[in-house]
């Protein structure tokens, strides 16, 4: 793995002058070639203002011009919210995320105390012109009510549904509302109904987090779930575990262990059984970064074939945020992902925060 280039998608020019931070990133590469990448843009990490923003490259991701909203809902209540967007075969776009609901403007959306968080609401919302417009934002019902992290892209498996992983957050009181497992959110009629049947990730002693669960299928059908797990008894982070579907996403394994100790992974198809993986190392290690993986899968097992550190923060030294719950002490970058670009090449994006501001980085890799 070879890193062609690192830029900002976004970075606030004028810090003096104007509070705009931009996290979350994903990117979307579009018919013409040119990129879109969104990103949650507001004054602050957290706050009320975040909302969905929209760059694009013409580039393949070395510069990127103006954000634009990607629109919001009128609720009775400030909604924060964030979203991934996704080609679709016919050339729509469709974007998926979830909101925080903002009733206290003073309220943080972790409970540093115990860990719950703020009710939210899962939306997604289709364009028909490469992203300038969005229809209005329609909701989701889960099997979690409005306590859902649902962090990843829609991704339309081989026989057309559309699928993505989803999970439960505690609620303020630091309670479940239904069991800690991953789910499938699954919509078979192109976004006119939607369900969360199947359970895709799941541990004995129901302590085991899914967090941060990304989705891709490989050329024979095989699709992989990958996601971030903490022991929530014992506040210790667990290697990345992945599960496997054989079925479209119909049923799926028991977790298998990756072997790698990090947070916030992502994976993509690259072609036949191979794949590509990203792990943020924040805590438990002395090199924290941002980690890539080559993966062969043609064994039917998480086999490494090549690994790099692709990115890394200035100073090595990542202490945690005391005032944030545990669980998220150590949110200094990640949610780390990439687009296999036309051209063979690899475009990642992140976030990460210097100096109090948050800002949002392409990195063109060379394989």
């Amino acid at each position: 793995m070879e890193i062609l280039f690192s830029n900002p998608i976004w970075d606030n020019p004028r810090p003096q002058l104007h509070a705009k931070n931009s996290s979350f990133p994903y990117l979307c590469e579009l018919e013409d070639g040119s990129i879109l990448a969104t990103h949650q843009m507001g004054e602050a990490f957290e706050s009320v203002d975040g909302t969905a923003s929209i760059s694009r490259s013409t580039d393949g991701g070395r510069t990127w011009g103006e954000p634009w909203s990607l629109g919001k809902k009128d609720y009775p209540f400030p909604v924060s919210d964030c979203a991934k967007i996704t080609l679709l075969p016919d050339g729509r776009l469709i974007a998926f995320g979830y909101g925080f609901i903002r009733d206290d403007p003073e309220q943080a959306i972790a409970n540093p105390d115990n860990g719950g968080v703020l009710d939210d609401i899962v939306f997604f919302s289709i364009s028909d012109d490469k992203g300038i417009t969005w229809s209005d934002r329609q909701e989701i019902a889960c099997t979690w009510g409005r306590h859902v992290e649902a962090p990843a892209p829609i991704t339309v498996l081989q026989n057309g549904s559309w699928v993505t992983p989803i999970t439960g957050f505690p609620n303020w009181e630091a309670e479940m509302t239904s069991r800690m497992c991953g789910r499938l959110l699954r919509s078979d009629d192109q976004g006119k109904t939607w369900n969360d049947d199947v359970v895709c990730m799941e541990f004995p002693g129901d302590s085991i987090t899914c967090y941060e669960q990304r989705l891709c299928q490989l050329s024979d059908g095989t699709t992989i779930i990958i996601a971030w797990n903490e022991d929530t008894i014992n506040e210790k982070t667990l290697n990345n575990h992945y599960t496997i579907s054989r079925d479209n996403g119909r049923t799926f394994s028991k977790p298998f262990d990756t072997g790698i100790n990090g947070q916030t992974p992502f994976v993509c198809h690259l072609s036949g059984s191979s794949m590509f993986s990203l792990h943020t190392m924040r805590k438990d290690t002395d090199e924290p970064g941002i980690y890539g993986y080559l993966v062969d899968f043609s064994n039917g097992a998480w086999n490494i074939t090549e690994e790099a550190i692709l990115w890394q923060p200035q100073s090595k030294l990542i202490t945690a945020n005391d005032t944030t719950a545990a669980i998220f002490a150590y949110l200094k970058f990640g949610m780390p992902g990439a687009v296999k670009l036309k051209d063979g090449t690899l475009l990642m994006a992140h976030w990460l925060a210097e100096e109090g501001q948050y800002k949002t980085i392409a990195t063109g890799i060379a394989l």
